[in-house]
């Protein structure tokens, strides 16, 4: 089967955050499968590629240079400024990937930046390729204003509530949303999530009327990651290998990071890491918050990540007010970040929503025990050791508050501290899945709507 993506961001070639390793990992899945696959993005702004760019075994890029995008603008663009140049700059991207899309038998978009291609595709004549839209994350929709639709090379007649209209605007996911044969997201638990309106960022009542009008719901399947790129037996950046039939090298790599970072690499503390975005969504307030608390109750705490300048100085501020025991390192290299994941006994993810996660699963890959709020793809990727004892692999917690994470962490540190701490441990360095058996549920999806023509898609 010949598929396309069609993306804005690629490992390695263009990486802004998890999408980029996620529609990489599921690219070569596909092509282990026998699938010929090819993604397909736009060039960054005074960012030159090659147009066509091997990946990996039967999988290539393909790069739409858009001339004419200021350089400021970055991957995606930036929240109210620049939008009619990143409205342009979307919307020929679309049309591009729609020309080619007719080369294809499934054609597969994440996210808004290629959202609008199923329509597109529906709304041209002749035969089509069936589309799948994923959702990474619905918060974010590339909203634009109405002479947009112009640049899409569509009329005045899509601008309507049925159509691509939205509260005044022109909404690029809700066009994926009505012309996808197929919707999926990133896990079971956020496809249900986003259908009530607390998470549905006002396109719930879109989602639930495409199940009703057609028997089309939302599919999660699970993200995955590169077992091979994230595995602590093979990884030179650490300080030693370890994995789950030897220990001993988390020990080394504990004492390793720590005097990297200047703290005490002597010190008997429990290693407590926060790592990924640091915005209201993933918990970050909560985590600067929880920071005295947490150096209280005798643990370290190192957080890595970047984000909103606000949230920064905050967690900033909370970790130079315990300059013994905590540490804010800001952005960090992805060799780093495995460092610091092989030193930490536990990973915080108080999300306050959660599509998916990929820092849990590679945490985990790591040996550091999740501590996470229960909420989104959490539910689906984490067991909780309390309530399924022997059988966890992390704890997790319901309120979105600093005093919950805390207690969720001394739940924690507490079994850690039992005879069943190894073995808690050993689970969850075993816990973390590729991406053969995700690969494999959308190769079914891809036949699944192969096999039902150009009529609606069951999902």
């Amino acid at each position: 089967m010949k598929i396309l993506h069609v993306a804005a961001e690629l490992a390695p070639v263009v990486r802004f955050g998890g999408i980029a390793d996620g529609v990489a990992g599921l690219a070569r899945a596909l092509a282990r499968l026998g699938h010929d696959v090819t993604v397909v993005i736009p060039a960054p702004p005074n960012m030159p590629l090659d147009p066509q760019i091997p990946i990996a075994p039967g999988v290539r890029a393909r790069v739409v240079s858009i001339p004419d995008v200021p350089a400021h603008l970055g991957v995606y663009g930036r929240e109210g400024d620049g939008e009619h140049e990143n409205a342009r700059r979307f919307a020929l991207f679309a049309r591009a990937a729609a020309a080619m899309a007719r080369d294809f038998d499934v054609v597969h978009v994440h996210d808004w930046p290629g959202a609008a291609v199923p329509y597109l595709l529906r709304e041209a004549s002749g035969p089509r390729p069936r589309t799948v839209l994923t959702i990474h994350n619905l918060a974010f929709q590339g909203i634009f204003p109405e002479e947009t639709l112009a640049l899409l090379g569509l009329d005045a007649s899509h601008f309507r509530p049925d159509a691509l209209e939205f509260h005044g605007r022109v909404n690029l996911l809700k066009a994926g949303i009505l012309a996808a044969d197929a919707v999926t997201t990133v896990s079971p638990t956020y496809a249900r999530e986003i259908l009530d309106p607390a998470y549905g960022e006002l396109l719930d009542g879109v989602l639930r009327a495409r199940a009703l009008r057609e028997g089309r719901g939302v599919l999660g399947i699970v993200n995955g990651i590169d077992v091979e790129a994230w595995d602590p037996a093979r990884d030179p950046a650490l300080a030693a290998p370890f994995g789950p039939d030897d220990l001993a090298g988390k020990a080394l790599c504990k004492r390793a990071f720590l005097a990297e970072i200047g703290l005490d690499p002597e010190g008997t503390r429990p290693l407590v890491a926060s790592l990924g975005r640091v915005v209201p969504q993933k918990g970050a307030d909560l985590v600067a918050a929880a920071i005295p608390a947490l150096c209280r109750a005798g643990v370290t705490v190192v957080v890595a990540g970047a984000g909103d300048e606000p949230l920064e100085r905050a967690l900033a501020d909370a970790a130079a007010a315990h300059p013994a025991h905590a540490r804010f390192l800001g952005p960090v290299s992805d060799e780093r970040a495995r460092r610091l994941l092989a030193a930490a006994d536990l990973l915080i993810m108080p999300s306050r929503f959660e599509p998916c996660g990929v820092v849990q699963l590679e945490a985990q890959r790591y040996g550091a025990v999740p501590v996470a709020r229960r909420t989104g793809g959490l539910v689906d990727t984490l067991v909780d050791e309390d309530a399924h004892p022997g059988r966890g692999t992390a704890f997790l917690f319901d309120a979105p508050t600093a005093d919950a994470l805390v207690l969720a962490v001394r739940r924690a540190l507490a079994h850690l501290g039992t005879s069943d701490g190894a073995s808690l441990r050993r689970r969850v360095l075993r816990a973390s899945p590729g991406w053969d058996r995700p690969a494999s549920l959308h190769a079914h999806l891809y036949g699944r709507l192969s096999a039902s023509g150009t009529g609606p898609c069951t999902a």
